[in-house]
């Protein structure tokens, strides 16, 4: 497989619809798979979630259901049709009768890993279904592996030279992402002013916000989320915006490489993480993606941005997806515009000295703060 039908499949597998947040999409999704005909059969639901899934589920708003958290997430998969995957709480109908019948009888637990989702559905006459989904929100396979140690092996080169020959089949991806993510960014959570940088990061925490409290409409997730995705596209879209731009090809490429450059970071790091990916990594796209926009295929411009970014917000935690996710990314959205701007040398701290080895270093802060998440889940856990 040559380099360019490797990123054109990873990106058609990488850049997926989801209507609310991914891991309660992920939980209601299982759920369905493994479902009894009548949900008031149900004896008992053991759930089992790794530590990323758990905290993203615990406190997000779950489309369709006017409720947050897990046990609505259970109860809207009992609802839903499975064939919509990620897609699973499009069009149910909830039921508070439901939900408080399923709460009694549903017990969780979380272990340690990658995306892990098991659950265990018994039956008052003693049936037993279960069903596992884990490695990402659509089960990984060995063949998704392979392709992604072979993702890994590329660099920012590889990118730009890809976005300069987009494929059909990528381009309209990538329009439908525009039309679908402008959608959730229509209200104005987080109005600053009339300048630039404002427009940028209202349009982008208004999408946030809109999908965290659980709007029920969908988003274009990269590399397994939602905000990710917001966070990789509405700082170019907004930017493309605010300046009247009427070169929809040049804001096709930048989002195209925002997405490249997202997906990248996170295989070098992880689908969920203690580190806030949508900061690290869909803030990493969007910096390379603008610096296209604004300054074209050049390498050392978009370098320079990475390291200036590199020097900023790596470290910011990840406690779980919530509607407090909005100004995480505001907050990415000041390190993507100012990083355009300012030049951090090498030998600042964990800054490299090429784009690749600025995405290495940014993933091995990742996996030291991998016990971060204990504390975090004990906060979660003793929540009343």
């Amino acid at each position: 497989m040559d380099k360019k039908e490797l990123m054109t499949k990873i990106l058609k597998k990488e850049i997926v619809k989801a209507l609310g947040c991914t891991e309660v999409g992920l939980i209601g999704y299982t759920i369905a798979l493994c479902k009894p005909e009548n949900p008031y059969e149900i004896e008992k639901i053991n759930l089992t979630l790794d530590k990323g899934t758990f905290k993203n589920a615990f406190s997000v708003g779950v489309p369709n259901t006017n409720g947050f958290g897990i046990l609505p997430a259970v109860v809207g998969g009992l609802l839903g049709d499975a064939e919509k995957r990620l897609l699973i709480f499009d069009g149910i109908e909830y039921s508070k009768e439901l939900e408080g019948y399923i709460k009694d009888r549903l017990k969780i637990d979380v272990v340690d890993g990658d995306i892990y989702c098991k659950v265990v559905i018994k039956t008052k006459n003693g049936e037993t279904k279960s069903t596992v989904i884990k490695g990402s929100h659509l089960n990984t396979k060995e063949e998704d592996e392979e392709l992604k140690n072979a993702f890994k092996s590329l660099g920012l080169s590889d990118f730009l030279e890809y976005i300069e020959d987009i494929p059909k089949e990528v381009e309209d991806i990538i329009l439908e992402t525009i039309e679908t993510n402008k959608e959730l960014a229509k209200s104005e959570y987080l109005k600053l002013g009339n300048d630039e940088l404002s427009y940028i990061v209202e349009k982008t925490t208004s999408a946030c916000y809109e999908r965290m409290k659980g709007t029920n409409k969908p988003a274009m997730a990269i590399a397994g989320s939602g905000n990710m995705g917001i966070m990789a596209t509405m700082p170019i879209i907004a930017y493309h915006e605010i300046n009247k731009g009427k070169d929809i090809e040049r804001l096709i490429k930048s989002l195209t490489l925002s997405a490249l450059v997202t997906i990248y970071a996170t295989y070098h790091s992880s689908y969920i993480s203690s580190m806030c990916g949508c900061v690290n990594r869909g803030g990493l796209g969007a910096l390379c993606g603008l610096c296209y926009y604004i300054h074209g295929n050049d390498t050392n411009k978009i370098t320079e941005a990475v390291k200036s970014f590199t020097a900023n917000l790596v470290g910011i935690i990840c406690d779980g997806g919530k509607i407090g996710c909005a100004l995480k990314l505001a907050s990415g959205c000041f390190a993507v515009y100012s990083s355009l701007f300012a030049e951090v040398p090498p030998n600042n701290g964990i800054v490299g000295k090429t784009f690749e080895e600025c995405v290495k270093n940014i993933s091995r802060i990742g996996h030291a703060m991998k016990p971060v998440d204990d504390e975090i889940i004990n906060i979660l856990k003793n929540k009343k």
